[in-house]
């Protein structure tokens, strides 16, 4: 049997379970109330009951009755929301059966490394807070480290349908690029190296009035910006020589945000008062608002449309065990 030993996540978690709300719901189209050992479906040879989905659903009841107008309203949502747990339910288990079909499994070693760091990150590694989780949720540590593997498993598979997805050719990076323009707007922005005086170290307001003059004189003397920032400046960037970066306009504050953006390319601000502090900034480079250039969003838009087809690929791909597996639904 061939082994997978790459390292996954799950990223379907069907969420935590608490009490069950037996009961809570009507069974659809009828007035009569369900046991919570009433069968839902039954997907191969496994039986989803509703016991099972109302301790997914519990946890949401509040935030759907706040979001609900009316009884009525909630219980559409409610039901709307077992109906999604059901399917997720069920195609987990037609991922796991087609995963083993093709003669894969997940090592074992990696399986209890998953669970220990789980038990580690949830609990501290409190094996006995561990139970009592478990058991208020009606299962068994096997049973829990089951559902695990079953996670695991749909991560892995769908992430092996967005690797197959991976591929997108120039022409589309285009076509989403011409069709989607209005996306790519950007406002006009700055790239600045920036010196912030503060008063501290027995330096006061007027202190730094003096020394922000001296730097003013000697920047327009040809000094190098970068060194003067690391000399002078008082803020987390002065190590990298006052660089801060790109801002867009309207990002920085606005007194400097006035002033940077009224100079050219390579020109330094006068001393800027705020509060307290004085700043004095370069303009290292600029950018005039309009739309992105191809070049400047292909890598952006190329995620987007791996993500697209992924999704795409892997909606079709589950459509495809739904047809040929045996569900039943019993509501």
């Amino acid at each position: 049997m061939r082994k997978i030993d790459i390292l996954i996540v799950a990223l379907f978690a069907l969420g935590c379970s608490c009490a069950s709300a037996q009961g809570l719901l009507r069974a659809n189209n009828s007035n009569r109330s369900l046991g919570s050992d009433s069968i839902i479906a039954v997907v191969e040879d496994r039986v989803i009951t509703r016991a099972e989905i109302m301790k997914e659903v519990e946890p949401f009841i509040p935030q759907i009755r706040q979001q609900a107008r009316s009884e009525f309203e909630f219980s559409q949502r409610v039901n709307a929301y077992m109906r999604e747990i059901v399917q997720n339910m069920i195609d987990r288990e037609l991922i796991v059966k087609d995963f083993k079909e093709r003669g894969m499994s997940i090592p074992q070693s990696y399986l209890d490394t998953h669970f220990d760091d789980y038990l580690n990150k949830e609990f501290n590694g409190d094996r006995a807070e561990f139970i009592k989780f478990i058991q208020s949720q009606g299962k068994t540590i096997k049973q829990f480290r089951a559902d695990q593997e079953k996670d695991i498993i749909v991560g892995y598979m769908q992430n092996q349908k967005r690797q197959t997805a991976a591929e997108i050719s120039p022409q589309k990076i285009k076509e989403y690029y011409e069709a989607n323009k209005s996306k790519w707007y950007s406002a006009a922005s700055v790239k600045i190296r920036m010196i912030t005086l503060k008063p501290g170290m027995n330096k006061t307001m007027e202190d730094n009035r003096k020394l922000a003059s001296e730097i003013e004189s000697r920047l327009k003397k040809g000094e190098d910006f970068a060194e003067l920032a690391r000399k002078y400046s008082r803020d987390d960037s002065s190590a990298r020589g006052g660089e801060w970066g790109w801002y867009k306009k309207g990002e920085l504050n606005p007194l400097l945000d006035k002033e940077v953006f009224a100079i050219k390319v390579g020109e330094v601000t006068s001393p800027v008062e705020i509060g307290e502090m004085i700043f004095i900034l370069k303009l290292e480079d600029k950018k005039g608002d309009g739309i992105q250039k191809i070049d400047d969003v292909r890598e952006q838009i190329e995620w987007t449309l791996v993500e697209q087809n992924g999704k795409e690929m892997y909606k079709k791909w589950v459509e495809g065990l739904r047809k040929k597996a045996y569900v039943k639904f019993y509501e």
